[in-house]
C-alpha cells in the first residue's frame, strides 16, 4: 500500500510580516493599532465589506483582511456615524479580523480608528488604488499561505514535464530516477517531495533544503547528483503534471492495457493524471516513464492515441459488418 500524503500544519503569517516584507511595495502605513500587529493572517482571500457596513452580515467573512476602498469610504461619509459604528461593532465582535486596510490614500474616519482600537485590530492605509493593491496583496498571500503537503516519492522533470514517481519501499523509485538523470533529465527531489497548491489549481513540487540534490540508492548509499552529473541535472522545483505509480507485478495487480481509461490522483484537491506501471525484471522503467511523459504532452495538445485507435477500430468493424450484410465478422 502506498503511503498517504501528510498535510502540514495550517500556515499563517502575522500582520507584522505583511508590513515588514511588503510594506514598501504595497505603500502601506499604520494608522492605529501598532501594538496589535501580531494578529494572524490565515487566508489569502480579502473582503470588501460593503454590505456588512450597511448592516447585512449574513455572508460576512470576518477571518479575511478587510479592504475599505472608495465605494465603502463614500458610503460611510454619506451615512450617520453612529450607524457605521454599530455595524463595525457587529463586524468585529468575534475579533477574527487580521487587519483593516484603507486604499487610495483616503483618510481614516474617526469611527474606524475608534472601533479598530477598541477591538485591538490594526488599521492600515495604502496609497495604491483598490484593484492594484488587492492584486498585489493576493499574489503575496497566496505565495505565503499556499496549502502544502509532503509525500514519500521522487520528483523528476522529464522533457519539461514534472513527473511524481511513487511506490512502495524498495520497489526502485530512486534507481528509476537515477536512470532518468543519466538520460539527460533533471532531479527535483528524492525520498521526500514537498508539494504546494498554487494559483490556477496547479501543484508545485520542491525538495527539503537538507536533501536538495542528494539521492539515496540501495547498495550505493547517499550520492550527490549535482557533483556526479553537473548542475544541469538538478532543479530547485517543478510543476507536477503527472504521477507514475510503480506497483509490484503479481496476479492481483491490474493495469489498463489499452490506455483508454485516464486515471487521476488528487493531491491537495488538485487532480493530476496518474498511470500505474507493474515492475518486473528486465523492464526499462526509465524508458517507459519517458514515453509516458511524451504521451501525456500529446494528450495535453488534444492527441489521444488510444481513443483514436479505438475510433478507427469501431469504424472498421462497422464497415465490415455492413459489407457482410449485417453479420458479425472478425476480418477487419
Amino acid at each position: 500500500m502506498l503511503p498517504e500524503e501528510k498535510p502540514l500544519t495550517g500556515k499563517s503569517i502575522e500582520t507584522r510580516d505583511l508590513l515588514e516584507n511588503k510594506g514598501r511595495a504595497l505603500k502601506l502605513s499604520i494608522v492605529t493599532g501598532k501594538e496589535y500587529l501580531k494578529r494572524p493572517v490565515m487566508v489569502s482571500e480579502v473582503n470588501r465589506p460593503g454590505l456588512a457596513l450597511s448592516g447585512h452580515l449574513e455572508n460576512y467573512r470576518a477571518e479575511r483582511i478587510q479592504i475599505i476602498g472608495r465605494g465603502e469610504h463614500a458610503f460611510c461619509l454619506s451615512s450617520e456615524a453612529e450607524v457605521i459604528r454599530k455595524n463595525l461593532e457587529k463586524m468585529f465582535r468575534n475579533s477574527e479580523t487580521p487587519c483593516v486596510i484603507i486604499t487610495s490614500g483616503l483618510s481614516a474616519l474617526s469611527v474606524f480608528k475608534a472601533v479598530c482600537q477598541a477591538h485591538k485590530i490594526p488599521l492600515l492605509r495604502t496609497r495604491l488604488e483598490s484593484a492594484s493593491f488587492i492584486k498585489k496583496l493576493n499574489t503575496y498571500l497566496e505565495d505565503r499561505l499556499a496549502p502544502e503537503t509532503r509525500l514519500h516519492g521522487v520528483l523528476v522533470n522529464v522533457y519539461g514535464l514534472g513527473v511524481l514517481i511513487q511506490g512502495g519501499a524498495g520497489i526502485g523509485k530512486s534507481e528509476c530516477a537515477l536512470e532518468l538523470v543519466k538520460r539527460g533529465h533533471r532531479l527535483v527531489a528524492d525520498d521526500i517531495v514537498e508539494l504546494e497548491r498554487r494559483r490556477g489549481e496547479t501543484l508545485y513540487g520542491s525538495c527539503p533544503a537538507m536533501l536538495k540534490h542528494y539521492m539515496e540508492v540501495r547498495g550505493l548509499g547517499i550520492i550527490d547528483i549535482e557533483l556526479l552529473f553537473g548542475v544541469g541535472s538538478i532543479m530547485d522545483g517543478s510543476r507536477v503534471e503527472m504521477e507514475v505509480r510503480l506497483l509490484p507485478a503479481d496476479k492481483q495487480t491490474f493495469c489498463d492495457r489499452t490506455g483508454l481509461e485516464q486515471s487521476s490522483s488528487f493531491i491537495l484537491g488538485v487532480p493530476i493524471p496518474s498511470i500505474s506501471i507493474p515492475v518486473t525484471p528486465g523492464r526499462n522503467l526509465a524508458v517507459l516513464i519517458e514515453v509516458a511523459a511524451l504521451n501525456q504532452r500529446l494528450k495535453g495538445q488534444g492527441v489521444f492515441a488510444a481513443k483514436e485507435f479505438n475510433r478507427k477500430l469501431i469504424r472498421n468493424m462497422t464497415a465490415a459488418r455492413k459489407a457482410n450484410g449485417g453479420k458479425e465478422t472478425t476480418d477487419y
